[in-house]
């Protein structure tokens, strides 16, 4: 029997309220569906999710669905949603094309990595959009050294820096200047953020180099600890001393498109949208 999954955002009320209709409108088409909550495990037989939120629900929806290389269609009840196929006022037409098979999966790379600390493994992740280094709200620019392919390259003193994938390539990594990259360009970029000894340009790497980010932090000057952040979500102390170890993940997030509009057109609608909404 063919199986769907949908993942609704249930702090929106539009999202939760919509996944219903979707639920009645896949089940008359002969697809048994599973409506997950926050903690619920996911069918790994499913042949489909679709995804009810914005770019952050669909991200936390991928850790949860990667490993079963199931692919997602996003629905947007967020805000830009970079990530998300299709808006509410299209989900059902959007929906039809996924029954009737007329869609395509798009493969996107994703980035793993741990954190070596004392010569331990004491914390590791999977992020889609990008893993991002934050100093703490009192502490000085600290010093983050960077090592690809176990070469040391260069080092950046200042607020942070950003390590993204493609996909990643149009969120934080873009707000402060970082390159766009196409998303099924196979390659990483690391971008600083308000860098004192470092260009702000950008560098963008391979896809298959291994990234290596040592952390220094001055303990004269230092209140507080500098953080790993993870697709903006999840947070993970460092400490001096810390390498964080990155690379290309093994899988990829699969993201389903309906629409035929392309990766360029899409990107200047949103970026037309973000402007005309802040206006």
């Amino acid at each position: 029997m063919k199986k769907a999954i949908i993942i609704p955002n249930y702090l929106k009320e539009n999202s939760v309220g919509f996944s219903q209709i979707a639920r009645d409108l896949l089940s008359k088409n002969g697809y048994e569906v599973q409506v997950l909550d926050e903690k619920e495990a996911p069918d790994e037989r499913a042949d489909f999710a679709l995804v009810l939120g914005g770019d952050g629900t669909l991200l936390r929806a991928c850790k949860r669905l990667y490993e079963r290389d199931i692919p997602m269609l996003g629905i947007n009840y967020g805000n830009l949603g970079y990530l998300t196929g299709c808006n509410p006022e299209n989900a059902l037409e959007a929906i039809e094309k996924i029954v009737a098979g007329e869609y395509t999966i798009e493969e996107r790379a994703m980035i793993s990595g741990e954190v070596i600390r004392d010569d331990k493994s004491v914390y590791s992740f999977v992020a889609l959009n990008e893993c991002a280094f934050y100093r703490a709200s009192f502490l000085k620019a600290f010093t983050m050294e960077i090592y690809i392919n176990g070469v040391y390259t260069h080092s950046v003193v200042g607020d942070g820096l950003i390590v993204a994938t493609p996909t990643g390539s149009t969120s934080y990594n873009m707000s402060v200047g970082g390159p766009v990259l196409t998303p099924n360009s196979d390659n990483m970029v690391i971008t600083p953020v308000s860098p004192i000894y470092f260009p702000k340009s950008s560098l963008v790497t391979n896809g298959s180099d291994k990234i290596d980010i040592g952390i220094r932090v001055n303990s004269v000057t230092r209140i507080g600890t500098p953080s790993l952040q993870i697709d903006g979500d999840v947070a993970f102390d460092l400490q001096n001393g810390d390498v964080v170890k990155i690379q290309k993940h093994e899988r990829c997030a699969r993201i389903i498109k309906v629409s035929q509009r392309s990766f360029y057109q899409v990107l200047s609608h949103k970026l037309s949208k973000a402007t005309l909404d802040n206006v």
